[in-house]
């Protein structure tokens, strides 16, 4: 009965390591779309999670943001040159963070948006600009 038990516990661990969202982003190209999803983290301490989706086709880009839990107040959030550690120059405004969601269209291709190393970051309110509640980094490589 213990070896059930066991292999039970293994099996659960796998699904849910399996369900788990990983830690650098994922790449897929079909359909003439390009689509990166960034999972979003604090970078220390408290903050929030979620994911930031970039569709592109080439031309423009869609990013779609969702962040847990959502802040009273409006975000802003940039994709910033640089690396999470090393917050960089703003690249691109999206959209605020309005009850945890944001979409906004750039017009450039996502290897544009990409080039030389991105990420993106959202402020915890304009008052509290200079604190980020969380960051994801964007991949160096567009290829799956």
């Amino acid at each position: 009965m213990s070896c059930s038990t066991e292999e039970t516990a293994s099996e659960i661990s796998a699904a849910a390591a399996i369900a788990s969202p990983t830690p650098t982003p994922v790449v897929t190209n079909q359909n003439g779309l390009t689509t990166i999803v960034v999972n979003l983290a604090p970078t220390e301490g408290e903050g929030q999670t979620g994911t930031a989706t970039f569709v592109s086709d080439g031309s423009t880009t869609t990013v779609e943001i969702e962040v847990k839990p959502p802040a009273a107040e409006a975000q802003p959030i940039h994709v910033h040159t640089g690396v999470c550690t090393d917050v960089g120059t703003v690249r691109h405004a999206l959209q605020n963070i309005v009850k945890g969601m944001s979409v906004t269209i750039i017009d450039q291709s996502i290897a544009e948006i990409t080039e030389g190393g991105a990420l993106v970051n959202v402020h915890a309110s304009y008052t509290e600009s200079s604190n980020y509640t969380a960051c994801g980094q964007l991949p160096d490589s567009l290829t799956n």
